[in-house]
C-alpha cells in the first residue's frame, strides 16, 4: 500500500524563499464509499453483505448521535472522533452562554497505534495531468 502524489508548482508567499516552488500534492484516486467496505468486509469475512452494510449504517447512526450528544467516539485502531466548539470570549462568565458559540465541529484524532501506521506510510509518484504539474 502506498498514497499517490503528483508534483505541483506553486507561488510561495512566505518563508525564507518566497517564489515559485515545487511541491508535492497527496492525489486522491477515488473516494470508497460504505457499500464498498461493506463488500470488502463480506468477502473477507463468513458475514452477508446485508448484515455488514447493516451494522455499518447503524454504527453511522450511533457515532453521529453521541457527537451530538457531546461524547467522543473512540474507534480502537483508527482513533477518536471529538466534538469540539468555537465560541467568542466575552468579558464576564455572566455574558457567555449558548449564543456566543460560533461554530461546532467535528474533529479525527488517530489512535498512536494507527498514527505510528501512517508515519511508516510509503508514497508513489502518480503521472498525471493536473494543472500546474511539472512534467
Amino acid at each position: 500500500m502506498s498514497i499517490n502524489f503528483v508534483k505541483v508548482k506553486r507561488n510561495i508567499n512566505f518563508g525564507e524563499n518566497p517564489g515559485e516552488r515545487y511541491v508535492a500534492r497527496l492525489y486522491r484516486s477515488q473516494d470508497i464509499s460504505i457499500e464498498r467496505i461493506a463488500t470488502d468486509i463480506s468477502e473477507s469475512t463468513t458475514i452477508g453483505y446485508p448484515d455488514v452494510i447493516a451494522c455499518l449504517k447503524a454504527m453511522e447512526m450511533h457515532i453521529s448521535k453521541h457527537i451530538l450528544d457531546g461524547s467522543a467516539v473512540k474507534l480502537g485502531y483508527l482513533g477518536s472522533f471529538i466534538p469540539q466548539i468555537t465560541a467568542k470570549s466575552q468579558e464576564s462568565a455572566d455574558l457567555v452562554d449558548a449564543n456566543t458559540i460560533k461554530k461546532v465541529s467535528c474533529r479525527f484524532l488517530p489512535s498512536a497505534t494507527f498514527k505510528h501506521s501512517l508515519e511508516k506510510c510509503k508514497f508513489q509518484e502518480t503521472d498525471l495531468v493536473v494543472k500546474g504539474q511539472v512534467k
